[in-house]
């Protein structure tokens, strides 16, 4: 207002000094000095019109800004509130992720174990062959025979032999045990000659079968390699002999001869064993008599309790129905009482002692060392019938052996033959005497003996991990003092 009063007075000046513009100008001159005045006069409403103004301006921007805010705040929050769902979805797929990774490399990593015990199963079963291999290897190279044949028994053995010599025999008659390889013609006459030849052959075949009946006659375990050398040089020498008369022991013959000698070393070997099977079969009938003649000892003994239990019962329940007094009645039905748990008891031990008649294969499998006598890990496998199956030990532990056994582990078996042989037949490649199976040592471990212990712990009766060896220990303290 201030200025626009300002403004109509200088038009208002303007106009007065052009000519004839004094009308126009005085007039804007008084209007413009008015509203200059009317400025002037009434400052302060002005003021607070503008201040008015300005509070309301502020109000509406405050207002504004509130309500901007607020929709920042909100839109701020949504923003917020989505980006922590991003994030938490972000952290869920990372833990998915995470999870499906970890399960991934669990499966891989147990499926790449399955394969490596599968792999070490492969070596130790390849390493297992080849040591079978290079044992056979060892056992040819140096001179251990190689059985040829697998009959089961002696007779098959000797069957065998007769058969053998009846081919012989027709290789003889058939004339192709020895032949001649030219036609002998002597002073001309054929006839001659084929004699010279036949008695020629008659000679180098009684020679060689002679030589081969003492190689054979005496083979055994300790020179079978020799004696096989010494037929085929008795081959080869006779034929050289016989290189004049061109006459030659046959290949054949000589395959025959060599046939021979292994079954009849085999059927030695076959003889041997029977015999010592019987040996055995011997013992554990002993062993089984014995055994036998202790329960029927002790079935004897309740017995005769038992009579003399069924003597005081009967006296007893007499003079129970004599006497008056009720004390002494009261007594005697208890001492009456007594004698019949005692009867009942026997009976039982009888029972008892009848079902183990009758369990025949009952008994214990042990398993013992003897660190002195035969070295660390090697056990003995074997099997009694013994209620005590410590005697049997103890029996193994006499002058045949220089220090105790150290039992092991006893397991108890309804069948404890069965189980011997299934625990013989597991080690079986680990056996020490590898030539005579009825030899019951094996190099083995004593975890391999825990894994015996551990599958049939329910029927184990004692188990001792350590050997004592106290003998051997103690020896082996004076041995050091005295050196």
């Amino acid at each position: 207002m201030e200025n626009k009063g300002l403004i109509i007075i200088i038009v208002g000046l303007i106009f007065s000094i052009i000519p004839y513009g004094i009308f126009i100008g005085i007039p804007l001159i008084i209007l413009g000095t008015y509203l200059l005045n009317k400025k002037v006069n009434n400052p302060t409403e002005e003021i607070e019109k503008q201040i008015k103004n300005k509070q309301e301006e502020l109000e509406n921007i405050n207002h504004k800004y509130e309500k901007l805010s607020e929709e920042k705040e909100k839109d701020l929050n949504n923003e917020i509130k989505e980006k922590q769902d991003n994030l938490n979805n972000l952290n869920e797929k990372y833990t998915n992720l995470e999870q499906e990774k970890q399960e991934s490399f669990d499966k891989n990593l147990k499926t790449r174990q399955e394969q490596l015990r599968n792999l070490d199963n492969q070596i130790k079963q390849k390493i297992k062959e080849l040591k079978l291999v290079n044992e056979e290897t060892d056992l040819v190279d140096l001179g251990l025979y190689t059985p040829q044949y697998d009959f089961l028994t002696s007779i098959e053995f000797k069957d065998k032999l007769d058969e053998l010599r009846k081919k012989q025999k027709q290789e003889v008659k058939n004339k192709t045990a020895a032949v001649c390889d030219t036609e002998l013609i002597v002073n001309g006459d054929k006839r001659k000659g084929k004699a010279m030849t036949n008695a020629n052959i008659n000679q180098i075949l009684k020679n060689f079968n002679l030589e081969c009946d003492v190689i054979i006659d005496k083979v055994k375990t300790s020179n079978i390699e020799n004696s096989t050398k010494k037929i085929q040089k008795a081959f080869k020498s006779l034929n050289k002999l016989n290189e004049r008369n061109k006459v030659r022991i046959t290949q054949t013959y000589l395959n025959l001869k060599l046939d021979e000698l292994n079954l009849a070393y085999e059927y030695q070997l076959k003889k041997e064993e029977e015999k010592q099977i019987l040996r055995e079969e011997r013992e554990k009938q002993k062993e089984e008599a014995k055994i036998q003649k202790k329960l029927d000892k002790e079935k004897n003994k309740y017995t005769k309790e038992n009579e003399k239990i069924d003597t005081d019962i009967t006296r007893k329940t007499e003079t129970l129905e004599k006497t008056t007094s009720d004390t002494e009645k009261e007594k005697l039905k208890q001492e009456i009482e007594k004698l019949k748990q005692a009867l009942q008891n026997n009976n039982q031990e009888i029972e008892n002692i009848e079902t183990k008649k009758q369990e025949t294969g009952a008994g214990y499998v042990y398993i013992i060392s003897n660190i002195g006598s035969f070295g660390k890990d090697v056990y003995k496998i074997g099997v009694t019938r013994r209620d005590e199956p410590q005697e049997r030990i103890n029996e193994l532990s006499n002058a045949s052996v220089p220090f105790k056994y150290d039992t092991h582990a006893f397991i108890f078996s309804d069948d404890a033959y069965e189980l011997e042989k299934n625990l013989h037949d597991k080690f079986d490649d680990k056996r020490v005497n590898k030539v005579n199976k009825r030899k019951e040592f094996f190099n083995i471990n004593m975890d391999e003996v825990k894994q015996i212990v551990e599958k049939h712990k329910t029927e184990v009766h004692s188990f001792n991990e350590t050997p004592e060896a106290q003998e051997y220990h103690d020896s082996k303290k004076i041995e050091k003092q005295q050196n």
